[in-house]
């Protein structure tokens, strides 16, 4: 049923294609340069109202939070599996992580798309197995246990592994569509499209931000206005709450840091981030750093 479902998924796509090919050529109409759903919805769109800017975030969603979405679906994948290939990720996601800039994590991304299907492809061919007389595990004087054997992923004719992949494709899958848009958000005319992804310079003071934003201020004039003073007025003390949830739903040593952490941005409050923009990423950098830290360290233990 599975399969069948897959199959008229690829069917509707190709129709679909074929269609939208059809009716450019009829019409003499040359295709867009990036895969959207509204052709007129464009980066100079988005500050026009509501309705606008659901459009725009539904063609250029992913092409501009598609990294933190790939990297949200790597620690769901961690999550899930808790096991030494789980382990591997979490190394994997420190090394992308460590990178801080989206510049330089581009460069390492295809390596860890590279990563990322060599270790699904040869966790399939672990499921495969091989015949049991080339255990070693289970027909030695001391074979590993179970547990060991689960942890470790390796075939064992006593318990098969478990040949669910969903969590690892869609890892896969959102990473390679990362790496398109890494390649794509260097062509002119995508970022005449969509916008740039550009970060901002590291030495700026917040205080001269709105010399750099090329939009007016929101004042309440419309619906759009609104969520903008909620997302970056009230976003920054939804982040603490959420940072302090995480500190004390579990009783730890781990928990200690996001409680050390939460306390201490709410200790300066607002005022940290009128600080300079390098000292306020730096601050961000050590709790991400952490988290990362602590991902790992728990699948370990």
């Amino acid at each position: 049923q599975n399969h069948l479902m897959v199959l008229g998924l690829l069917v509707f796509e190709a129709t679909v294609e074929r269609h939208q090919l059809y009716f450019r050529l009829r019409n003499d109409l040359k295709p867009p340069p990036f895969t959207i759903i509204f052709q007129f919805i464009t980066r100079q769109h988005l500050d026009h109202g509501v309705l606008p800017c659901i459009k725009y975030f539904i063609n250029f969603g992913f092409y501009k939070f598609g990294l933190e979405i790939s990297l949200i679906v790597a620690v769901n994948v961690i999550g899930q599996r808790m096991d030494f290939y789980a382990l591997l990720h979490s190394c994997a996601l420190i090394a992308v992580v460590s990178r801080r800039r989206r510049k330089a994590i581009g460069e390492v991304w295809p390596k860890y798309c590279c990563f990322t299907a060599g270790l699904m492809v040869f966790q399939y061919l672990l499921c495969i197995g091989i015949p049991p007389a080339f255990y070693p595990w289970r027909t030695a004087t001391q074979p590993l246990s179970s547990n060991v054997i689960k942890w470790f992923y390796l075939p064992d004719f006593a318990m098969r592994p478990n040949p669910s992949f969903i969590f690892d494709h869609l890892l896969l899958l959102c990473s390679s569509l990362q790496w398109q848009v890494f390649l794509e958000e260097n062509r002119a005319a995508v970022r005449l499209l969509a916008g740039d992804n550009v970060e901002i310079s590291r030495s700026l003071d917040p205080c001269s931000f709105n010399q750099f934003i090329p939009v007016d201020n929101f004042l309440h004039c419309s619906y759009l206005d609104m969520v903008k003073v909620f997302v970056f007025s009230y976003f920054f003390w939804l982040v603490l709450c959420l940072i302090f949830i995480t500190g004390t739903t579990r009783i730890n040593i781990f928990c200690l840091g996001y409680l050390v952490a939460c306390f201490y941005f709410m200790l300066f409050g607002g005022s940290v981030l009128m600080q300079p923009v390098r000292y306020i990423l730096r601050l961000w950098d050590w709790l991400i750093a952490y988290t990362c830290f602590v991902i790992a360290m728990k699948n370990f233990l």
